[in-house]
């Protein structure tokens, strides 16, 4: 019984650490010609950052509440293209259970070598993190973590049509797949010492 109970625990704390408001993603992606810039985290992660930046006060509507979140992630998100800043066109939010904010990235060029993505919009949650997914058209899917230790920052290059990353922030993004290897282990090494011990009881 306090084997599955602990099976339960490590699983809901995966849930958790999926859904919870300190985790947001960010993607970056082609439609229609179009190059588009994503946001997406809950409700409760947006409505924390413009109450803590602009006081709980700061806005009396919906519209207001939109307006004060597109300040705030013009102010805290980039994109750079081969050292050039990338304006963002008709940014709008879509408020919701899970709210997401998108805007149109302008003058992107047809060629590049490098992106460099900042995100410290949910800056002042805990332990906040933002998966960085790259889906630009012609090359493959690129996934990221941005967290405190890597700054929220990250630089990706292109080298012979793959991506890699900078060497100071590659390394850190481990140890958010060390803590999911981790849980996975111990959840499967509990699932077969289970099962083994059915067996003997059976025999018995």
């Amino acid at each position: 019984m306090k084997l599955r109970f602990l099976i339960l625990f490590l699983l809901s704390s995966c849930i958790t650490y999926g859904h919870g408001p300190d985790l947001a993603i960010m993607m970056v992606y082609q439609q229609n010609g179009k190059t588009l810039l994503v946001v997406k985290s809950s409700l409760t992660a947006f409505e924390g950052e413009v109450d803590f930046i602009f006081g709980k006060n700061a806005y009396k509507s919906p519209e207001e509440f939109q307006l004060l979140a597109i300040s705030h992630f013009q102010k805290k998100c980039s994109v750079v293209f081969d050292g050039d800043t990338i304006g963002f066109n008709n940014p709008n939010v879509i408020l919701g259970h899970e709210t997401t904010l998108i805007t149109e990235l302008s003058n992107v060029p047809a060629r590049f070598n490098s992106i460099d993505i900042r995100n410290t919009m949910f800056g002042d949650i805990p332990a906040n993190m933002c998966e960085v997914i790259l889906a630009l058209n012609g090359l493959p899917q690129k996934q990221y973590i941005l967290n405190n230790q890597n700054k929220h920052i990250a630089r990706f290059k292109l080298d012979g049509g793959k991506w890699t990353l900078d060497e100071s922030t590659h390394s850190i993004n481990y140890m958010a797949v060390l803590f999911v290897s981790m849980v996975l282990l111990i959840a499967l090494t509990i699932l077969l010492f289970e099962r083994k011990k059915g067996k003997f009881q059976l025999k018995g």
